[in-house]
């Protein structure tokens, strides 16, 4: 016997704006049991009643971790009673991400889950690559560790982008890695791969799916279809992975710039002794 867990990240695009709720409705038909949210701007405001109206729209309770910044806030909903939140750690890097990596302590229908939420340094490959260096222990086997956000960082396994010219210049640094002649080469997956070699594994890659987009289709500045949202595993997580998706429809690319990523799994009902989580 098994129990099925439905996990879920998005960026919601400078907090919704008014594309909140039809966000929230949105997310409510794909029937998560966590959902974890980058860019909650200004969630905070008014007693968090933004994101008291956003977790009761879809029926969950919220945790909120405060971004170092932008105001690019973390939100992690959970659907209680069924997952039930032990512990939360808003910032468990203390300050030193450009934004922040949040860790929740689960547990659904009684089997133990450890969330880590985050959104990676926009701006820089070195800057990803030292926050991935902080998480990557996190891969280690013996744990049941999610690691979800938008990482800012293609998949290991995505395709290269042929033409970069379509991309400004002045965007480069963002998304390339530099070369030491210090002209650019292919896009910087480095903190991607430090990640994947620490253990982590990447459901995509798992179930030899082709490679889904979640950015790229709403600015003309970057028009270029990539995997920037992500839900990797720890290993011991890995056997219970049975499908990954990216609902990519007309009314989900209206909602934001990017699109949900959604992971589902198959726990087994015992409970095997973990390593903790610190």
């Amino acid at each position: 016997m098994t129990i099925t867990v439905r996990l879920g990240t998005y960026n919601l695009l400078n907090g919704g704006g008014e594309r909140w709720r039809a966000q929230a409705e949105f997310l409510r038909a794909q029937n998560l049991d966590v959902l974890c949210l980058q860019e909650a701007k200004r969630w905070d405001e008014g007693g968090y009643a933004r994101m008291l109206d956003f977790a009761e729209l879809l029926g969950m309770q919220a945790q909120f971790a405060p971004s170092n910044s932008h105001n690019c806030h973390l939100v992690t909903l959970y659907r209680w009673p069924r997952v039930r939140c032990t512990a939360f750690h808003p910032d468990v890097a203390e300050g030193t991400f450009h934004h922040v990596v949040s860790r929740a302590h689960l547990t659904v229908d009684g089997r133990e889950l450890t969330v880590l939420n985050t959104h990676l340094a926009p701006f820089s490959g070195s800057s990803r690559s030292r926050e991935a260096d902080w998480l990557t222990e996190y891969g280690a086997a013996g744990r049941r560790v999610v690691l979800a956000g938008d990482l800012n960082v293609q998949g290991v396994v995505d395709e290269e982008l042929e033409d970069w010219g379509v991309i400004p210049a002045e965007l480069h640094s963002r998304h390339r890695s530099q070369l030491a002649d210090g002209s650019y080469g292919g896009s910087d997956r480095l903190a991607m791969a430090k990640l994947v070699h620490a253990g982590f594994i990447d459901p995509v890659a798992a179930l030899g799916i082709p490679v889904p987009r979640t950015a790229g289709y709403w600015s003309d500045a970057e028009r270029w279809d990539h995997r920037s949202d992500h839900i990797l595993l720890a290993p011991d997580l890995a056997p219970a992975l049975t499908g990954c998706e990216v609902p990519d429809t007309e009314e989900a690319r209206g909602l934001s710039d990017h699109l949900p990523f959604i992971v589902t799994l198959e726990l087994p009902q015992a409970d095997a002794a973990l390593t903790p989580d610190r």
